[in-house]
């Protein structure tokens, strides 16, 4: 562990009791303001651990380090006598409800403190800029275009990357307008999010979008920086890779085969260079023989693309299998993606599909000033559901056995397949044990004649996968929110403390009353705690920034109207004043006890889901 790994780990509790700290002086000022005798000042629960006593009041800190809380003097009066001075049954309506809100204002003014403080200081935020959206998701039918800038949701303007996922989940299902931008113009786009089963929200399908200068990262003592690579150098372009293809795309296929990657890059003073990068490998991952599924099927076109216009006189439509593109076999996105870079604008083009069991070949003119390897990203290719053709890696062990792309699996090892994800399973089982897979398929088309294919037997025996290690990759487009003086600051941060309270109270009432937002979402002090570690690891504005978001949530969950919360107690005020008495006391004990079940059940599922959030899936 380094030393800011240390002042990390250091820094995740006194962040998370600063914030505790501050929802309990709230309580305590509240309470001496008022007149009342404050008794323990707790952080944490149960046993002290230490403490000291200023005054009337004990200052501990508890073993369980859960939350806290003030005991002010008659909190629980017993009812056989008049309220003495200075107890909290002695205050009046107006009174205690300002010490049990007392709280969540403190946490409202922690916030509105902190984040001008952290606006004014600097803080290091990913920018709205989105990468290529995944295929088949609401943004890609949409028409938005990779490495554009999502100025506004509905109008709202989009501060950073994190800002634009939670405004997608808070507006949920309904459609939404969305004005993105690029170097040349801004668009509007009418956007419906889809629910995430997964993650549990609503989602558009929008990745990070990467520097738009193309610097580097690069990891010291690395084999790219023993290389001659350096920290902020500008990829210019990957020597021998497909110019028609995005930089990180370019970069991902020599990659993933684990090859010398030669690169052109430029350095700050403008110089530029060509670096190659010779991986380093390790044996570390799992016995693989080289296969994957084939992801031909076309499960829907996109009308909004650059290359609209040219599918529709293809005639590609839904549910057609892509064959094969010029002669050349297509068996992925990737493989769709080379044999289209071998096309070129003004000529003709001819895809072999299939179609109801028929093979039709579609041709079309290539337009003018159209990139053909653009075809590709306005296609949402899927694997076909219960087929057994396969994909093979170059040079792997499959293919030195003999196997080839397009080849379809009969049996492994005696037992018949009937989909990739039994073909997945048998290798892997056999491959487990260092055991030969012996792998009968079909190869070609059937004969003309006699309607038969040729059968190919291969044996093939799994390696450990050589995992390539680089040390650099494209940078992720990021800024430093910051304010140009004081003022703008103490603005903007009020700004975001408004919308982080609306925000998190619109998030709770879909969770609470819709099914919008899944309650995975939660997390307990296990989030609460890797969350702060990696927000503290970079840098405290940063942490603080975390800890005022943190600070937000604590206050909109202590209004809830639950026994023991604070929302509990406003609660029973509200009825207080109304009815011109207190609750009975057997009712207000009995709602303690149902408030304490609540709490303790939230507890228990929040730490569950943190369980397998955080440890079942690492």
């Amino acid at each position: 562990m380094t030393l800011n790994d240390l002042i990390s780990v250091l820094l995740v509790p006194l962040g998370i009791g600063l914030v505790i700290f501050v929802h309990e002086l709230g309580h305590f000022m509240a309470a001496r303001w008022c007149g009342a005798r404050v008794e323990v000042f707790s952080l944490g629960f149960g046993a002290k651990l230490f403490g000291w006593r200023r005054g009337e009041t004990l200052f501990q800190v508890a073993a369980i380090p859960l939350g806290g809380y003030v005991r002010v003097a008659g909190e629980y009066p017993d009812g056989k006598g008049p309220a003495e001075e200075g107890t909290l049954a002695s205050l009046n309506v107006p009174q205690r409800f300002l010490y049990y809100s007392g709280g969540v204002i403190m946490n409202v003014i922690f916030a509105l403190v902190v984040l001008p403080l952290v606006m004014f200081a600097g803080l290091p935020a990913e920018s709205p800029i989105i990468g290529t959206p995944t295929p088949g998701m609401p943004a890609w039918e949409a028409g938005v275009p990779a490495g554009s800038v999502i100025v506004s949701i509905n109008g709202e303007e989009i501060v950073d990357f994190q800002h634009l996922v939670t405004a997608v989940a808070v507006n949920g299902k309904e459609p939404m307008e969305i004005v993105a931008a690029t170097q040349t113009d801004a668009r509007s786009y009418t956007v419906t999010p889809v629910f995430d089963e997964e993650d549990g929200i609503y989602r558009i399908g929008v990745p990070f979008g990467f520097d738009p200068a193309a610097r580097l990262l690069v990891r010291e003592r690395s084999p790219a920086a023993e290389a001659g690579l350096a920290e902020g150098d500008r990829l210019l372009e990957v020597v021998g890779a497909p110019q028609g293809l995005p930089l990180d795309r370019q970069l991902i296929g020599p990659m993933t085969r684990g090859e010398a990657v030669t690169v052109l890059v430029q350095d700050a003073e403008g110089v530029e260079r060509t670096v190659t990068v010779e991986p380093t490998r390790s044996a570390d991952g799992p016995r693989r023989i080289g296969v994957a599924s084939t992801r031909t099927l076309v499960e829907s076109v996109r009308t909004t693309g650059p290359a609209a216009e040219v599918i529709a006189d293809l005639g590609i439509r839904g549910g057609d299998r892509l064959r094969a593109v010029d002669g050349v076999l297509v068996t992925d996105l990737r493989s769709l993606e080379t044999a289209l870079l071998d096309s070129t604008p003004g000529s003709m083009l001819a895809i072999e599909v299939e179609r109801d069991g028929v093979v039709e070949r579609l041709e079309a003119l290539i337009p003018d000033g159209l990139e053909p390897v653009r075809i590709a990203g306005d296609l949402h290719l899927e694997t076909i559901d219960g087929s057994v053709a396969i994909s093979v890696v170059p040079g792997t062990p499959a293919e030195r056995a003999g196997l080839r792309s397009g080849d379809e699996v009969i049996s492994i090892n005696g037992r018949a397949m009937s989909s990739w994800s039994e073909i997945l399973e048998a290798i892997q089982a056999v491959t487990a044990e260092a055991g030969t897979v012996s792998i009968l398929a079909y190869r070609g088309d059937p004969d003309p004649v006699s309607r038969k294919r040729e059968e190919v037997v291969v044996d093939v025996v799994g390696e450990p996968v050589m995992l390539p290690d680089y040390g650099f990759a494209l940078g992720v487009a990021r800024f430093t929110l910051k304010a140009a003086s004081l003022g703008e600051a103490v603005a903007a941060g009020t700004r975001a403390t408004q919308r982080f309270l609306s925000d998190v109270w619109r998030q709770l009432k879909k969770m609470l009353f819709t099914d919008e937002i899944s309650s995975k979402n939660l997390g307990g002090i296990i989030s609460i705690s890797v969350i702060s570690f990696d927000t503290a690891s970079q840098g405290l504005p940063k942490l603080f920034f975390f800890l005022a978001i943190l600070s937000i949530n604590l206050a909109i969950i202590n209004l809830l109207p639950i026994p023991i919360l604070d929302g509990g107690h406003l609660l029973f005020l509200l009825v207080e004043a109304i009815k011109g008495s207190p609750v009975s006391e057997r009712t207000f004990g009995y709602s303690q006890v149902v408030g304490l079940v609540m709490i303790m059940s939230l507890m228990v599922y929040v730490t569950y889901q943190d369980i397998v959030r955080w440890i079942l899936k690492t």
